[in-house]
């Protein structure tokens, strides 16, 4: 059977192939912090430890509604708002199951094929790999060095909107780098973006 031709462009994940090589590094006696799968081993705290096991003994096992547990998202609306000083409602909060499918979700809803989207370069590489999936145009914005460590090369960013783009990722703390942008950076950030 002949397989969809859009799959050239689903990629793979490389933070795998890099635990390979960071797995024989480590093999030669190197010392390794394994941050490139971002799955760092630390012990499940125990109020969550204890928080799972009441659920499943209070027989929380089935599935719970599509954007998530009213009370969780509601808490969540209200946590993130007052750390914000702005007002959520918990219809703005959607549960997921981790980063990869919210990418997903995002690219497919607001990107039509043939449409660029700027992207974190180095990032996850998943970032391009969806947007290409989706028949997406996928165009890296990087970071310069600073005597601080790294920050958003806004120039560069300034020169790869084209009528054609369409969304720009951006996260912060950026990784793997922890670029974090000043607030004058995000307000150029938000600027660019309207």
């Amino acid at each position: 059977m002949e397989l969809a031709k859009q799959l050239e462009y689903l990629g793979t994940e490389t933070a795998f192939a890099v635990s390979g090589a960071a797995a024989a590094w480590a093999a030669k006696g190197n010392k390794v912090y394994p941050f490139h799968l971002g799955d760092i081993n630390l012990p499940t705290p125990t109020n969550i430890v204890e928080a799972m096991q009441k659920a499943i003994a209070d027989g929380y096992t089935s599935y719970c509604p599509g954007p998530g547990i009213p009370e969780l998202r509601d808490t969540i609306a209200r946590d993130t708002g007052a750390r914000r000083s702005l007002s959520y409602s918990a219809e703005n909060v959607a549960i997921q199951p981790g980063g990869k499918p919210v990418i997903n979700k995002f690219i497919a809803t607001v990107m039509n094929p043939g449409d660029e989207v700027l992207y974190p370069n180095p990032g996850f590489p998943i970032y391009e790999s969806q947007i290409e999936y989706q028949g997406g145009i996928a165009v890296p914005y990087g970071y310069i060095e600073t005597d601080t460590g790294f920050s958003l090369d806004m120039d560069a960013m300034r020169a790869a909107i084209t009528p054609k783009t369409r969304a720009l990722i951006y996260n912060n703390f950026q990784n793997p780098n922890s670029a974090e942008s000043s607030p004058e950076e995000m307000e150029v950030l938000a600027e660019l973006c309207i």
